[in-house]
């Protein structure tokens, strides 16, 4: 790993874990006015993380509990959707339907059925997690971001030893 790659990684790694371990995510914060930008920035931080295993070491591509579509096959395309959903006011990536109807960050905490649009249902399916929609992209704190991020440490980790890789839950 180049060291511009090793110094950005250690760097996004620290700040991940400050974001995950604010509080800024839990149901108490919900109303926040720095709820969304947190969850931006950590969607731009987990992003080039992911960028960097696939360049390093390998793409981080479990499936479970991923909602796919014609963009998204596994995790590291569901958080790249909903990055850009963030990042981009137009995108494509917030859309339910052909119709140009669209929606962004919606959470869902715990078990919930959100909306239901035609046949698309936005749900969450576990009663201990943290749902978040753009679109029909559906992203998992848990289940996606926390087990994404910590099998990104797991695969760089050796290849920048200096960063702090602790447990983030």
């Amino acid at each position: 790993m180049d060291i511009p790659d090793r110094q950005d990684a250690e760097s996004t790694i620290r700040r991940i874990q400050e974001l995950l371990s604010s509080g800024i995510f839990d149901q108490a914060n919900s109303r926040h006015v720095l709820q969304q930008s947190a969850f931006v920035k950590l969607m731009v931080c987990l992003r080039d993380l992911l960028f960097k295993c696939e360049k390093y070491a390998r793409r981080i591509d479990f499936t479970d509990d991923v909602l796919m579509n014609a963009y998204v096959t596994d995790v590291t395309g569901a958080i790249t959707a909903v990055r850009d959903a963030c990042c981009h006011i137009n995108s494509f990536k917030k859309l339910f339907d052909d119709h140009g109807n669209r929606g962004s960050y919606m959470v869902a905490y715990g078990k919930v059925n959100l909306a239901k649009i035609d046949d698309l249902e936005l749900k969450s399916d576990y009663a201990d997690d943290i749902a978040v929609f753009y679109g029909v992209n559906r992203l998992y704190f848990k289940r996606h971001i926390v087990r994404a991020f910590e099998e990104a440490c797991g695969l760089l980790g050796p290849l920048i030893q200096s960063a702090r890789l602790g447990p983030t839950s």
